[in-house]
């Protein structure tokens, strides 16, 4: 069975189909689709982002770009993998939830494809960084390489801000409906005030303080327990049939 064979469509939706055998199989489909995002993006963030990219030094990020063209090639082709995933995982929220919670499942899905057109807006950032390498200019351009590599991270930072707001949301309808036990609401709303968070503490601290320190290893343990937890959870449990409780 293809993927798009075994995503639910709208008229199977309107026919109601959310059984709870079915439930459980689309639940585990979003799990493991969730496990490899957290993969994919997961790499391409900290083997890229955070080791190719040398902040405040423009001649060691184009050098190291230059000496690993390959891995970061792969890496902005990981970002737009994780794009396409992410858009597929909004709409199997959606799915899941709509039935019980019709309102909050459109603005959690909303929320969830501006986070990625944000991204993918960002993105384009690092397309200039290739477009310099295929050029042959960037060896003699180092500042412009950092600066672009440095304004991507920065749109994903604020895109994060939005991702926040729709684990928010995901988790006051899990909280509502009962879908996953409600720990995991609990933990994916401390996750999602963590990336918003972040996102404010970036704009209001110097980076190299003590408290931007603490709120990145906030995020990162938060981040850690809500979301893996729960994308876990999906893998062996699935997920129950929402109700408005």
């Amino acid at each position: 069975m293809t993927l798009a064979a075994s995503l639910p469509t709208p008229s199977r939706h309107r026919k109601g189909s959310q059984s709870p055998a079915r439930m459980k199989s689309i639940g585990r489909l979003t799990g493991a689709l969730y496990l490899l995002l957290a993969i994919i993006g997961g790499s391409s963030y900290f083997l890229v982002s955070e080791t190719l990219i040398v902040h405040g030094d423009a001649a060691a990020t184009t050098q190291n770009i230059l000496s690993n063209e390959g891995l970061f090639r792969a890496g902005v082709a990981a970002w737009l993998v994780t794009a396409l995933i992410d858009i597929v995982i909004a709409y199997l929220f959606y799915w899941i939830f709509a039935p019980a919670s019709p309102r909050l499942a459109l603005m959690s899905m909303v929320f969830r494809l501006i986070y990625v057109s944000v991204h993918a807006a960002a993105l384009t950032s690092l397309f200039d960084v290739i477009s310099l390498i295929d050029q042959g200019a960037a060896a003699g351009m180092p500042d412009t390489v950092l600066r672009l590599a440095e304004a991507h991270l920065n749109g994903f930072m604020v895109s994060l801000l939005i991702f926040g707001v729709h684990l928010m949301l995901l988790a006051v309808m899990i909280y509502r409906t009962g879908a996953v036990p409600r720990l995991f609401a609990v933990l994916l709303m401390l996750a999602g005030g963590a990336y918003a968070g972040d996102t404010f503490a970036l704009a209001l601290l110097p980076t190299a303080s003590a408290a931007s320190g603490y709120i990145d290893q906030a995020v990162t343990i938060l981040a850690t327990a809500g979301e893996i937890g729960f994308l876990l959870w999906l893998l062996v449990a699935g997920i129950r049939t929402p109700h408005i409780r």
